[in-house]
């Protein structure tokens, strides 16, 4: 199996540290491939907020640069660690001009055959939370596994940092537990009402949003699959729901 672990640091410090340990809590177990893929050394620009990616389409980012191989790395891998530090209760700028820039997956979601570990380190146990939610929307179109938090404050005792250790091999293992298994995407209701969702709001923004009416015409469902008539009969019921609402100018 495959492993790909996207840190955001620009030191090999705590946040790279983690990722070691659990690298080598994994290889005790089975055998996995790790790469490493920090953001310090990719060519990503900054997002200068064009929104040209989410209404006309990502292929008219006017930001040429590796957003597209980092794309095929995060597809080829089984599971994804995203890994960033805590900076002023939100993950650092580098991750979050990561996740800016992937914003049309919010939009156009992919990554539903990867399974996704978060993880975040801080000096202390305020914003983890915050920036774990932050991270945990690159996920969204697949499966988040685990989260976890590790803090080096130097406050900790020893009783706090075995607990925070037995902690992040518990969510490791979890972690690489479910990879080891065959894995088949199964849509979850959320997933039935945010594509119910967005495929009746994207026949009335389809001046604005062309990108979405092109991807939410031509699909039944995110991805080929053969749904239940239960997922089917949900799908038609959100879809007539979200179009109702629209229709009566409450979304």
């Amino acid at each position: 199996m495959k492993i790909l672990a996207i840190i955001s640091s620009p030191r090999k410090q705590n946040t790279y540290n983690a990722i070691k340990s659990i690298e080598a809590i994994h290889k005790e177990k089975y055998d996995c491939e790790y790469e490493y893929l920090f953001l310090t050394k990719v060519d990503l620009k900054g997002c200068i907020g064009c929104h040209l990616c989410l209404t006309k389409g990502e292929e008219f980012c006017p930001l040429k640069d590796d957003r597209d191989i980092i794309i095929d790395k995060i597809e080829s891998a089984d599971g994804v660690i995203l890994a960033s530090p805590n900076h002023t209760a939100n993950v650092n700028w580098r991750m979050k001009n990561f996740i800016d820039r992937y914003s049309y997956l919010m939009h156009r979601p992919r990554f539903f055959n990867q399974r996704f570990m978060i993880l975040i380190t801080s000096g202390s146990y305020r914003g983890i939370k915050q920036a774990t939610k932050a991270l945990v929307l690159m996920g969204s179109g697949g499966k988040v596994i685990s989260k976890i938090g590790v803090t080096n404050s130097e406050g900790m005792n020893d009783k706090k940092r075995k607990k925070q250790s037995k902690k992040l091999k518990k969510e490791a293992i979890k972690f690489i537990n479910t990879m080891n298994k065959p894995f088949v995407y199964k849509p979850s209701l959320g997933h039935l009402i945010w594509f119910s969702a967005f495929k009746a709001l994207s026949k009335k923004t389809e001046k604005e949003y062309p990108a979405d009416y092109e991807y939410y015409s031509k699909r039944e469902f995110f991805v080929k699959l053969d749904l239940s008539r239960y997922q089917r009969f949900n799908l038609k019921i959100f879809k007539g729901l979200f179009g109702f609402l629209i229709r009566i100018g409450l979304v």
